[in-house]
């Protein structure tokens, strides 16, 4: 099980560093096509589509190594404010319902990935490309999240 759990953990870290490169092909296409359309007034059709989808892979291949290191955006008071016992069971708490969130939300945006693989569904821009490619990054982020968030409240997690 402790092999497992450092392969999750590697994949996690993999897809962080895989979300810092999408950011970089973000930020670039997005200097490149100023450049093109206001300096050399010739825009392109592509790289704003380009943009999007690193979008959505800079959020979904992120999200796996945040939660793996606990690093969402929190509002802590009531933790903060209870003994020891009772804000570990919060915590508890707070994880299985984002584990049920995750889980739920990555198993049904990964059968309307399959759906779009069967059906050949490409998006609707000037550059279509196969829309499962996008909604399979969104279901492996949430999919990893909710084992995260399971891990976490086994204290398996380190």
């Amino acid at each position: 099980m402790r092999r497992l759990g450092d392969l999750h953990d590697a994949t996690s870290r993999w897809l962080f560093a895989l979300a810092g490169g999408a950011l970089v092909a973000a930020v670039s296409l997005y200097v490149f096509e100023v450049i093109m359309r206001y300096g050399l007034g010739a825009p392109t059709t592509w790289s704003g589509e380009a943009v999007q989808y690193a979008l959505a892979a800079m959020i979904f291949c992120a999200l796996p190594d945040i939660t793996r290191r606990n690093a969402h955006v929190a509002i802590d008071i009531i933790p903060d404010a209870l003994p020891v016992g009772p804000a570990i069971w919060l915590g508890r708490f707070n994880a299985m319902l984002g584990a049920v969130a995750c889980g739920v939300t990555g198993w049904i945006v990964a059968g309307e990935a399959i759906r779009q693989f069967e059906r050949g569904l490409m998006t609707n821009a000037a550059n279509p490309i196969p829309r499962w490619w996008i909604t399979t990054v969104i279901a492996v982020g949430f999919a990893s999240a909710a084992a995260h968030f399971l891990r976490q409240i086994a204290g398996r997690r380190q």
